[in-house]
């Protein structure tokens, strides 16, 4: 994990480079931040996420046009499609979900994260790049044995057709589906789930993935090893890039060999007591510094 100020300037670097149509730059700012530490969830909540928010909001203002919000976003989504290969999930949780626009909303950069998110966190995922008509995702629904549907909505005129959703899903023979319902429409209106026919309702995308686990009865999974050593690997990194060291620098102040500590920062590599404490002492920090609790956990 990275600091907030070190994510705050990422999303300024990130917004600018959209802005003026530059994906090279773009991509160079995403990859510093990842070299310094921070995890694909970061990178989507604390940068992508509210770069799109922002530049919704320079499109109503008048300051960038169309076909700059499209460009840019059209990065965005270069971006995230580079997050969603190099993550490493959890442990497949066993359950699948439908993430759709609903019907007659054209945005779908939203529900696409958030399809990534429960990817990253485990879920399988049919994602939807267009809004489907409810009578057809209903269909669609029960051939799929989904346990969870999410409609993302970004504008309230669009928020009936959630009801309509819920309307035909109710026809289905149990088990049905949750449902949970989220996006920008959701800021704008004070409506309750029962209004809707959802099981929850969500305004971002950090509680969309605890909410989705809760309304299908998930309990918090532990950790994996795999994840345990690629947040120890995030952490060793960090440091290592605080303390302006280079992999081999580290590697002689440790005594271990400097392809030995690249395989660490990246995940691919078990290690010893011995080992994690010579890489501590290297850089001056504890070894629970070190084997804290995962970015997941």
């Amino acid at each position: 994990m990275v600091s907030k100020e070190s994510l705050a300037d990422t999303r300024q670097r990130y917004r600018s480079a959209v802005v003026l149509g530059d994906p090279a730059v773009a991509r160079s700012v995403i990859e510093m931040a990842i070299e310094y530490g921070a995890t694909p969830a970061e990178i989507y909540l604390d940068v992508l996420a509210p770069t799109q928010a922002k530049l919704g909001e320079m499109w109503h203002e008048g300051i960038i046009n169309v076909a700059q919000e499209h460009f840019a976003t059209a990065i965005t989504m270069q971006m995230m499609d580079l997050q969603r290969l190099s993550a490493k999930p959890r442990s497949p949780l066993g359950v699948r979900a439908i993430v759709v626009p609903v019907e007659g909303d054209q945005h779908f950069i939203g529900a696409r994260m958030l399809a990534d998110l429960l990817l990253m966190d485990g879920w399988d995922v049919d994602f939807f790049w267009h809004s489907t008509p409810a009578r057809d995702l209903a269909e669609y629904v029960q051939q799929r044995r989904v346990q969870i549907l999410a409609l993302s909505s970004t504008m309230t005129e669009f928020l009936p057709y959630a009801k309509s959703v819920a309307v035909e899903l109710k026809k289905l023979k149990p088990p049905r589906p949750k449902v949970l319902l989220g996006g920008a429409a959701l800021k704008a209106t004070d409506v309750s789930p029962d209004d809707l026919g959802a099981d929850a309702i969500v305004t971002d995308l950090l509680d969309a993935v605890g909410q989705a686990r809760r309304i299908v009865g998930i309990n918090d999974a532990k950790p994996t090893l795999e994840q345990h050593l690629a947040s120890m690997g995030q952490k060793i990194r960090a440091a290592r890039n605080a303390h302006k060291l280079t992999q081999q620098q580290l590697a002689d102040a440790s005594g271990l060999d400097r392809t030995y500590v690249s395989l660490v920062e990246h995940g691919k590599q078990n290690l010893t007591i011995a080992a994690v404490l010579k890489i501590a002492d290297a850089l001056d920090v504890s070894i629970s510094d070190l084997l804290g609790p995962t970015a997941n956990s």
